[in-house]
């Protein structure tokens, strides 16, 4: 007859906790369309700040209506890039793809 014996530090447990001692990792898996998603996003990111940077150091003192406007778009894409950007790493790292248990207490 085999005794039923509680989970150890080398064995998982059955109900799907993490035994005492033990911590749960995050992993996550590269994937190459994220990956490029946030090369895109980083790229117009890159490129609005160089505009407004470009445009601040060359620009005429009154801007005339394309200076304007030009800025206007880069200071979107600013914003709205770094909201994704926040938006895209924050929501990877919050949920992982799976967790492993931890060999090391």
């Amino acid at each position: 007859m085999a005794k039923d014996k509680p989970a150890t530090d080398t064995e998982p447990s059955t109900s799907g906790s993490v035994s005492q001692g033990r911590k749960a990792l995050p992993v996550i898996t590269q994937n190459r369309m994220f990956a490029g998603l946030i090369l895109i996003v980083t790229a117009a990111f890159a490129v609005s700040l160089l505009g407004l940077g470009v445009l601040a150091l060359f620009g005429k003192d009154p801007p005339t209506a394309h200076q304007s406007k030009f800025a206007d778009a880069c200071d979107f894409t600013l914003k709205v890039t770094l909201g994704a950007l926040v938006g895209l790493l924050g929501g990877r790292a919050a949920a992982p793809d799976r967790m492993e248990v931890s060999s090391k207490s």
